[in-house]
């Protein structure tokens, strides 16, 4: 993870609110879970929220931005400026869900294909020199890698460009093994409405989130840690990225049944400065989660994303998209 420059967490820490007490406490986690908002406010905050150690601790993959060669292929710069290109950013990882530490390594090393059309690598999740790497580029619609995960996750952060956007023959993204076991195809007409986790067997799981590109607004990717402290009760935190996949901020979050009975989630997101961009207010359950995203203004846009629980504060995993109004669809 990032280091953020000490002069710089000093002076935004002058100039916000303290920090409410962790609700990496149960106790105050629980009482959280029955406020307005979860007890958030609109203030800004030191940057990572002022508690880098905290996220240091969920072991959140690190991203790495790649030059693609591929990008500037003339068989790809021309379906990227065919007039009816459909150009769409992925984020796709795989890996051991919850995560086991314990648990055996799994080699991931294969193919990642587009039915039609073109993949570019904007970046690389999770990866290690030791283990992980791209392949060189020889098609616009494959791209190979070699990655092997124990326990954590890898994975890519993708343009894909469909030249010939149809709704009656969807794109679909087949990931492809090296070693000739299962493959797996994702139809980007189901991930246009939301995040999907497909098992991959033995806990296995791959994860995907895609959203449209947009000009005319802000949207992106959250991905992190889903911890649980009790039944029915649990934080999160994570990174916002934008389309590209390059982180642009934090997120932190509590989830839990009230004694109500109502299953509800709230968080708070910031740009990298600590910059406040808006509060989720929403609902979890079965692996599903959906938020609003509210500024000071009030409903500004939509989170939706998938989540898989652990009570390690390292072993669960959330992922997910957000969107401002202009662009929610």
């Amino acid at each position: 993870m990032r280091q953020l420059p000490l002069a710089l967490l000093l002076a935004s820490a002058a100039c916000v609110d303290q920090a409410p007490a962790s609700t990496d406490n149960s106790s105050t986690a629980q009482s959280a879970i029955e406020q307005s908002n979860g007890g958030e406010t609109t203030a800004d905050e030191a940057p990572m929220f002022g508690d880098q150690v905290a996220f240091d601790a969920m072991s959140i993959e690190a991203d790495t931005a790649v030059s693609d060669s591929m990008a500037s292929d003339p068989g790809v710069t021309t379906i990227a400026a065919a007039p009816d290109v459909a150009s769409h950013r992925l984020v796709i990882a795989w890996g051991k869900l919850p995560a086991d530490p314990n648990g055996v390594a799994r080699d991931w090393s294969g193919s990642l294909t587009i039915s039609r059309g073109a993949l570019v690598v904007s970046r690389t999740i999770g990866f290690e020199a030791a283990t992980d790497h791209l392949d060189p580029r020889t098609s616009k619609d494959s791209v190979s890698f070699a990655s092997i995960t124990k326990p954590f996750v890898d994975g890519l952060a993708l343009r894909v460009l469909d030249p010939t956007p149809s709704s009656a023959d969807p794109l679909t993204l087949t990931y492809a093994p090296a070693n000739g076991g299962a493959s797996y195809t994702l139809d980007l007409a189901q991930l246009a409405t939301g995040p999907l986790v497909v098992d991959a067997g033995d806990g296995f799981k791959i994860v995907a989130a895609a959203l449209r590109d947009h000009d005319g607004c802000e949207h992106g990717f959250m991905r992190g840690r889903w911890h649980q402290l009790l039944p029915n009760l649990g934080v999160y935190r994570g990174l916002v990225v934008g389309p590209e996949g390059a982180v642009i901020g934090h997120v932190r979050g509590i989830y839990g049944q009230r004694k109500n009975g109502d299953r509800v989630l709230f968080g708070k997101f910031i740009d990298d400065a600590g910059r406040f961009k808006g509060i989720l207010a929403g609902t979890y359950g079965g692996g599903d989660f959906q938020a609003k995203w509210i500024a000071k203004d009030g409903d500004h846009g939509i989170i939706k994303g998938k989540y898989v629980e652990s009570a390690d504060v390292r072993g669960g995993m959330f992922a997910a998209r957000w969107a401002d109004a202009a662009c929610a669809q």
